[in-house]
């Protein structure tokens, strides 16, 4: 007896058919996100940490360029007879942009039409940046001629007026006297030569400047990042005995 293929076929255990159920795929497909997501968790703490590290260099970058410019000039200062030294506090909406003018010897040289050996007043400025709403912090100096009397100069809009810093939430000048005491402002008008001079350790001009320096990414941002330092003024030499 000859049995047919189809038979012999039907004869034959059924094997199962290949393929995913749908309760398969769907496992895969969770499964699959779980990975993804924490894939890209680590990659945005990564970025995230990068981003951060890139920011700091650049507030560094600003702090220090603006430090080291004020401790050569205010190093430089000059506290004879004649000189004087205004430091101003300022409110910009609710942050502090303090002001602060003196005679010094320091020149920005950025070319050489602009050395000079003379004297200077040096202004220390911060306006308020409309489109970021942060403080700018800008650098001007007059030349000052024989003949010219600082308080023609107090207003001068001619002098050399450079860009120090962007992206300020704050910044703060404070000034200590030989005792340590702190103030928030200091002036000292112009001096006036009398017959005979004032001694120049009758001058008062502050013992140490202190200086702060307050960055953020943002006008509204609540997390800021604070540079402080202090510059102690040379002090005029007193007789001995």
């Amino acid at each position: 007896m000859v049995v047919g293929r189809d038979k012999v076929q039907n004869l034959l255990p059924k094997t199962p058919e290949s393929g995913f159920t749908l309760i398969e795929l769907l496992i895969a497909i969770a499964i699959f996100g779980i990975v993804i997501s924490s894939v890209y968790g680590a990659y945005r703490a990564t970025f995230n940490i990068v981003h951060g590290s890139e920011y700091q260099m650049e507030v560094a970058d600003k702090a220090r360029v603006v430090v080291e410019r004020l401790n050569e000039d205010l190093r430089s200062i000059v506290t004879v007879p004649g000189s004087i030294f205004l430091g101003e506090q300022h409110a910009y909406a609710d942050f502090v942009g303090d002001n602060l003018s003196f005679v010094s010897s320091a020149h920005l040289v950025l070319r050489k039409a602009d050395a000079f050996t003379g004297n200077i007043l040096i202004q220390y400025q911060s306006e308020l940046d409309m489109d970021t709403g942060l403080l700018n912090l800008y650098r001007t100096e007059i030349i000052l001629l024989p003949g010219v009397k600082l308080e023609d100069l107090a207003d001068a809009k001619d002098g050399q007026k450079h860009l120090i810093c962007q992206g300020l939430l704050e910044m703060r000048f404070t000034y200590l006297d030989r005792d340590g005491r702190e103030s928030e402002e200091w002036q000292v008008d112009e001096v006036v030569p009398t017959n005979p001079p004032t001694p120049p350790e009758e001058q008062e001009f502050p013992a140490v400047v202190a200086i702060e320096l307050r960055f953020a990414k943002s006008a509204k941002s609540e997390n800021s990042t604070v540079f402080k330092t202090a510059v102690a003024l040379p002090q005029p030499w007193k007789k001995q005995g």
